[in-house]
């Protein structure tokens, strides 16, 4: 397996991870809930751009 593909692979099991998280927090969450924990990923995510 060469680096680049390794490293697709990697990232592609990344977003599938964190979209599997997105999809469990938002199943058990009531609805008037879901705007703070779409506020707070998004927040999250803009932290890891700034870093």
């Amino acid at each position: 397996m060469t680096a680049p593909q390794l490293l697709l692979y990697c990232l592609a099991l990344f977003v599938v991870m964190f979209v599997v998280t997105v999809v469990i927090a938002l199943r058990k969450s009531e609805a008037s809930e879901r705007p703070e924990i779409i506020r707070a990923l998004a927040d999250l995510m803009a932290f890891w751009r700034r870093k």
